[in-house]
């Protein structure tokens, strides 16, 4: 409809309730969907397309069908990351219990109660963070430009509709196969279990790299200008981590933490970073490298190791690298290291014996 003048609100409501209507929607829903439903129709038009004809359940009946007891439900839908009220209003996707038999099986006769809730954690809070990403690339790079344009809100949504059933199945393939391929990689690396047999521990080269000035800067920015420095920077740390064989574990605000499978990767991967953040014409950054034992647990990584190598960026210049003793005996006669004068750092009773990371 794009050309052929603004549509009336008339036009626009009856159109959209006409693609509700195809997609399943009740008299009902329709009416809630204009009124005092939260979110949009464009919402209630994807939530459609999923349901894939099916009624969504209520928690009785989704407990029933996936053969656990209502407080298991629950928790397992609470640990999926979302949220469950006193009322029992038919909002379960029936798609979704299609899946939770394997979390009763998991918890009752493989890995026990608590392990498959941390397990359902790890699902939901990652599903979710992939959700945002998807939903945020496409509102920003095709509902505001198609709106920007004059298209009309209906026939964005029905886009929407049919980009989302062209390329979800894609999407759902990738993601799979991407489990897939770390499930084997992961299942490959060196392990042992703790003292108590009860979590896994790794023997890795952890590293934290923060942007300096970042909070200063921030205040000047746009949050279009803010939003392009962050993905430079995730880039910039991404493509390096991955070049030496690593993980990037996680973002926080402006700085990332990541793991390598030994010390030599892990100087290389921080060479590297603080390289690729210079070329990228980024603010300048510090890295913080130590190794040993770490405790793993739901894909992320805590202990001592941990605390110390987030503690050493705060020695590093900007633009440059600290490693520990640790990392300094580990990497071998390959890197040039500069021993630096031992300084106490918070948390750890002796002072620190450290290392600037001068090159190869």
């Amino acid at each position: 409809m794009s050309g052929e003048g603004p549509a009336s609100a008339d036009d626009e409501r009856r159109a959209l309730e006409d693609l509700l209507r195809r997609l399943g929607a009740t008299d009902a829903e329709l009416a809630d969907a204009f009124s005092s439903r939260t979110g949009s129709p464009s919402d209630f038009a994807l939530e459609l397309l999923l349901r894939a004809g099916r009624r969504p359940l209520t928690a009785d009946e989704a407990a029933a069908a996936a053969g656990l007891t209502r407080e298991e439900f629950t928790q397992v839908w609470q640990a999926l990351g979302f949220l469950q009220g006193a009322d029992d209003e038919a909002r379960i996707p029936a798609a979704l219990i299609d899946a939770l038999p394997v979390v009763a099986l998991a918890t009752r006769e493989w890995l026990g109660d608590a392990a498959a809730r941390g397990l359902a954690r790890v699902i939901g809070s990652t599903t979710a963070q992939l959700a945002e990403a998807v939903v945020d690339a496409f509102r920003i790079g095709f509902e505001v430009p198609q709106l920007s344009a004059g298209t009309s809100y209906s026939t964005v949504v029905e886009q929407y509709v049919e980009l989302t059933r062209a390329s979800l199945p894609a999407l759902e393939a990738l993601v799979c196969a991407t489990l897939e391929a770390h499930l084997v990689r992961v299942a490959a690396g060196v392990w042992s279990p703790d003292e108590e047999q009860v979590a896994a521990r790794r023997d890795l080269t952890v590293g934290f790299a923060d942007l300096v000035g970042y909070t200063a800067l921030s205040r000047t920015m746009s949050p279009g200008e803010l939003a392009t420095l962050l993905a430079d920077f995730e880039d910039a740390v991404g493509d390096s981590v991955a070049a030496h064989r690593g993980r990037l574990v996680k973002l926080i605000g402006d700085g990332v933490m990541f793991v390598a499978d030994s010390a030599e990767l892990g100087c290389a991967a921080a060479l590297d970073i603080c390289e690729r953040v210079t070329a990228a014409e980024l603010p300048p950054v510090r890295v913080g490298l130590d190794h040993g034992p770490v405790l793993s647990r739901s894909g992320d990584y805590f202990g001592e190791v941990v605390n110390l190598a987030a503690r050493l960026v705060a020695l590093a210049r900007p633009g440059t690298v600290v490693v520990s003793e640790a990392v300094a005996a580990a990497a071998g006669a390959g890197f040039t290291l500069e021993r630096l004068p031992e300084q106490a750092l918070k948390g750890f009773q002796a002072p620190a014996v450290s290392y600037r990371l001068v090159g190869r």
